[in-house]
Order: structure tokens, then C-alpha cells, then sequence
């Protein structure tokens, strides 16, 4: 019994007072975060690393960190910006490592300053996007064609309700840069949608 009102316990605990059990060496509240974030821990990973094994090692290795950097959190600090935020690091190292991604192609965050004060915003995504399965294989294509820093802004925006603030924090850039990646994404990804629809052949009224 006591187990089962303990899960119950960490189930409907916040993240930061998981962390604080966690802490503590409490393995089921850490176990808990491991519930809530593995999945999507994976699918950030997967921007960065698009084959499945290479995103379930670093999603698994974003987790040891944790446990071991978890004297380093500071109390009344968001878990989940840190959580993103190894999350990124271990995916970065993971490809440096496989010589997997030329991230030496990143924009200049200089320059990304001045692009974003020459820019209007786009129309955001719909939130849709993401889930809409009869275009998820288009999507899918389409954020391929972007860099993996650009792909992981959209995704944690989009998909995971993060605020500019939140992800500048998960990446390390000011948030104009994070803005200005946000756009280029944006426009770049609508590039791509609209030239597979341009490409597929359209359907004409025999009547």
C-alpha cells in the first residue's frame, strides 16, 4: 500500500518538488520525471539526431546527467528549461562526437540581430501542425531541410508551449537571437510546405 500512495504522491507533485525528492536520492520521484519527460525528451533529441537510436541514447544520457548534476539545481529555478537545456548540450556533444551535423553553418547571432530588427513577424504555425497526421510526413520533410538548432526552437515553441524567454534560456542566446532563428524557421519551413504543395498534382473536376 505504501508504495502505491507514494506513486500517488509523486503524481501529483510539481516538477521542482520532484526534484527536491530527487535530491534526497528519492528514486520514485525521479522516477516520476522520467514518466512525464522521456518521451518528450526523445522527440527534442530527434531534432538534433534524426535516427531513433542516436536520440534514445541521448534522451537516456540527458537523464544521468540530471541525476548527477541534481546537487546544481537551485531551489525555485524552472526544471524544465535546465531539463531542455541538457537535453540540448548532450545532443550537441553526442553529434560533435559522430562528426554528425556542420554546426559551424549556425548564423552569426550578430547578424541574426540585425535580421530581426528588418523583418516583420510571420503568421505563427498552428499549433496543428505538429499533430495533423495527413501532413505530418510533409512536415516532417520540411524541417528537415532546416538546421537542427532552428527545428528544436520550433519544436519547443510549438509543441512544448515554451516562451522566447524559456528558450533562450535552453539554447544560451539572447532572446532577440532566439526570435530572429524563430523567424528565419518559420519562413523557411512555410517555403518548404508550399513547394510540396506546388509539386503535387492537383486534382481536377472531370465534370
Amino acid at each position: 500500500m505504501s508504495d502505491i500512495s507514494d506513486r500517488h504522491s509523486a503524481a501529483t507533485q510539481t516538477d521542482e518538488e520532484l526534484v527536491e525528492r530527487s535530491k534526497h536520492k528519492d528514486e520514485r520521484a525521479f522516477e516520476e520525471l522520467m514518466r512525464r519527460y522521456m518521451r518528450q525528451i526523445f522527440n527534442f533529441s530527434r531534432q538534433y539526431a534524426r535516427a531513433q537510436e542516436d536520440a534514445e541514447d541521448i534522451a537516456q544520457e540527458t537523464f544521468f546527467k540530471v541525476w548527477k548534476y541534481l546537487g546544481k539545481y537551485t531551489a525555485g529555478r524552472q526544471f524544465r528549461p535546465w531539463l531542455y537545456t541538457i537535453a540540448r548540450n548532450t545532443a550537441l556533444d553526442h553529434l560533435k562526437r559522430k562528426k554528425a551535423a556542420p554546426f559551424s553553418d549556425l548564423d552569426d547571432p550578430e547578424n541574426d540581430l540585425s535580421f530581426a530588427d528588418t523583418i516583420e513577424d510571420p503568421d505563427p504555425l498552428p499549433s496543428e501542425i505538429f499533430e495533423n497526421t495527413q501532413r505530418s510526413q510533409e512536415v516532417l520533410r520540411a524541417m528537415d531541410s532546416l538546421h537542427p538548432e532552428h527545428r528544436a526552437i520550433l519544436v519547443l515553441h510549438y509543441h512544448e508551449d515554451m516562451t522566447f524567454e524559456e528558450i533562450a534560456v535552453v539554447v544560451g542566446r539572447p532572446m532577440n537571437t532566439v526570435k530572429s532563428w524563430h523567424r528565419r524557421a518559420l519562413m523557411r519551413l512555410r517555403q518548404h510546405l508550399s513547394g510540396e504543395a506546388a509539386d503535387r498534382p492537383q486534382l481536377h473536376d472531370s465534370r
